[in-house]
């Protein structure tokens, strides 16, 4: 589970966000911030718009921004991974980690029984 995302510190100040009102700005980071937490690549299943605070009509508004695109089973939120890393990039570096660590403790145990 990610425990960021990146943001721009313009976000709020770009073209497409700047088209909706503030509470919905806030639901569109939620719905960002929801797909990078559950690594889904920018994906967010209607049912789980709920979390984001977020209903069918308000996603629909920032797929008129040009936000989100439609699936046949939620929304997709556009150039997503243009900003974040994917699921498959956060678990090869979880796993490069762990193989350092990995690696480390053994280099350790190495000295110590020298």
């Amino acid at each position: 589970m990610a425990e960021w995302a990146r943001l721009d510190v313009n976000f709020f100040r770009h073209p497409q966000v700047s088209r909706l009102k503030v509470p919905e700005q806030m639901r569109y980071l939620a719905m960002i911030l929801y797909a990078q937490e559950h690594e889904t690549d920018g994906h967010v299943e209607d049912c789980c718009l709920k979390w984001c605070d977020t209903t069918g009509r308000q996603a629909e508004a920032m797929e008129a921004a040009g936000l989100l695109d439609r699936t046949p089973d939620g929304w997709q939120i556009v150039g997503f991974l243009n900003h974040q890393k994917s699921r498959d990039e956060m678990q090869a570096e979880r796993e490069a980690a762990r193989d350092r660590a990995k690696a480390a403790r053994e280099r350790r145990r190495e000295v110590r029984h020298a």
